[in-house]
């Protein structure tokens, strides 16, 4: 799976609208300067956000965006699966935009990509955007222990 800029951005949108809920409505500008987000590509972001239900917008003096449903109730999985369509690693294995592989009946392969994209569904679906927050504030520190070969 390769993430684009568009879910890198879109996740980091409603990470920081999350941060200032306390508000009502944060413009886009303060955003995009936040993130260093093109103002026309975050817009454009935030336009299918707002779509999927994610965001609201506010028009006028004061406008800008926030959070249509808690923090708590947004995943990093729904929000990739909106920006970017697929999560798994090959078509063959895709429960949403599944595309049929010449090779596929006699495929050993098939069995690691869907392994792989079990485990990318598993944590990006059960990670939240209130989890984000939390994790942008206490950097976690990962132990990368080597396997050994059996």
């Amino acid at each position: 799976m390769n993430v684009s800029t568009k879910s890198e951005y879109g996740l980091r949108a409603l990470i920081y609208l999350a941060g200032h809920s306390a508000r009502e409505a944060v413009p886009a500008r303060e955003i995009a300067e936040k993130w260093r987000v093109p103002i026309k590509y975050l817009e454009q972001i935030l336009k299918t956000l707002r779509d999927g239900g994610f965001i609201t917008a506010q028009v006028g003096v004061g406008g800008g965006y926030r959070l249509s449903r808690p923090a708590t109730l947004i995943t990093a999985g729904e929000v990739i699966r909106l920006l970017d369509g697929r999560i798994a690693p090959m078509g063959c294995v895709s429960s949403s935009h599944y595309e049929p592989c010449e090779f596929e009946p006699d495929c050993g392969l098939k069995t690691l990509w869907a392994r792989a994209r079990a485990a990318l569904v598993g944590v990006l679906d059960q990670t939240t955007i209130a989890d984000l927050c939390t994790s942008a504030d206490r950097p976690q520190v990962i132990s990368l222990k080597s396997s050994s070969k059996r």
